[in-house]
């Protein structure tokens, strides 16, 4: 078994499956080599850097590469008809599969379980709070994520207990309700710790609405990195919060998780 691999291999890999010009596959392998690596849980175009389509592409074909070479090590048969690559049927095989589930098949796709690393950020929509309203606007919305430590989705959906909570208190601005939803799918399509990605999902909403009064909540969170394996817990859930400005009141905290 052979275990050196040369970027000439990978390349060549690559370049069989890229449907464009080879002028179109030098300039998005040169785009993609430019692009420096970052967070799980970052967002690249939040990074200040950006990417085409193309370039994704030999991204995701690179990392499908990759991910064949596990397989070998692994010693599955990638001729076995589940697993197998067959390109002149439309089959990009399991590792094919597998990396459009970790990036995306697209910067335009906010599908998959890391497609939120990949993906242009979403237009929020907000308004000016002409009523002056201060009173509290809640949501509950669902969470689909996955865990930086095993890459195996955390979510609110897996239990009936399970919910996500958002809450602000508008000041300028109201924020387009429907949106909120969307907001939170884009954040949490990545890898992250649940601690950190309830922190982010506060700091991005009180960024757009331009208010501290935001609480989040993550109630019930079933991780299937404890569910499924490990301890194998079929009751373990997690709850975290974060929340700032008036939230800092218990009692409007209990309301709203009564919400």
């Amino acid at each position: 078994m052979e275990f050196k691999v040369t970027e000439k291999e990978v390349k060549e890999f690559v370049k069989q499956r890229f449907p464009g010009t080879d002028k179109e596959f030098k300039e998005a392998w040169k785009e993609y080599l430019e692009i420096k690596n970052f967070a799980p849980d970052e967002n690249i175009w939040e990074t200040g850097q950006k990417i085409s389509d193309n370039a994704h592409r030999i991204m995701r074909l690179v990392t499908q590469f990759y991910l064949t070479k596990a397989f070998q090590g692994m010693k599955i048969d990638l001729n076995n008809p589940n697993v197998a690559e067959d390109l002149e049927n439309g089959n990009i095989g399991t590792p094919g599969r597998l990396a459009k589930v970790f990036c995306g098949y697209d910067t335009h796709d906010d599908s998959e379980l890391g497609s939120g690393r990949w993906m242009k950020p979403i237009r929020l929509a907000r308004f000016p709070n002409t009523m002056k309203e201060k009173l509290p606007i809640t949501k509950e919305v669902s969470l689909v994520s996955s865990c930086s430590h095993h890459f195996i989705s955390f979510n609110s959906l897996s239990d009936s207990d399970s919910k996500v909570i958002i809450s602000y208190i508008p000041d300028k601005f109201v924020l387009g309700i429907s949106k909120l939803s969307r907001l939170v799918d884009y954040i949490s399509r990545r890898f992250y710790l649940q601690e950190d990605l309830t922190r982010k999902i506060y700091e991005i909403i009180s960024e757009a609405a331009e208010t501290k009064d935001v609480y989040v909540g993550l109630f019930n969170i079933v991780h299937g990195c404890e569910k499924f394996r490990g301890r194998r817990d079929p009751n373990g859930k997690f709850t975290t919060e974060y929340y700032g400005g008036a939230f800092e009141d218990p009692e409007l905290r209990k309301q709203i998780k009564n919400f």
